[in-house]
């Protein structure tokens, strides 16, 4: 009898488990360049995902013939006070360089509490994340 009843704990307990995976979406994509109207003034893009969603952050390709207005990122995961003075410190490691203009190039955040990944990103019911970048005119290294 005790072995079927924990039979049927475990069977309850992985259906709520695959219910919940069920709810996990995939967000729409942010395609990080000054052109993305998403980017409100002041205020920047606001997302409210849940645990288990997952969401891609794009460098999109530079148009064909269009050299002038290549733009280069380096996007970053920050504390509040850094995203309010909009500052970077060399502590800070970049999730994504933007830095390829002919090709697409894409950081998917998996908002996950626990990450099987030493160096993974960890997220917590309502806390709060910021992400910003530092623009520069040439990548990293480029002579002028």
């Amino acid at each position: 009898m005790g072995d079927s009843m924990w039979r049927y704990y475990f069977g309850v307990l992985f259906i709520a488990f695959k219910v919940d995976l069920c709810r996990a979406i995939i967000l729409e994509s942010i395609y990080w360049n000054t052109t993305n109207t998403k980017f409100v003034p002041s205020q920047g893009v606001v997302l409210y995902p849940q645990i288990g969603d997952k969401l891609d952050i794009v460098c999109p390709r530079s148009e064909a013939g269009m050299n002038d207005a290549v733009e280069y990122f380096k996007v970053y995961m920050v504390p509040r006070d850094q995203q309010d003075s909009c500052t970077i410190t060399k502590a800070d490691t970049p999730l994504l360089n933007c830095v390829k203009p002919d090709q697409d190039v894409k950081f998917t955040l998996k908002f996950q509490e626990f990450s099987p990944n030493l160096w993974g990103l960890e997220f917590f019911r309502g806390k709060d994340y910021y992400i910003i970048c530092k623009y520069m005119s040439l990548p990293e290294g480029a002579i002028n």
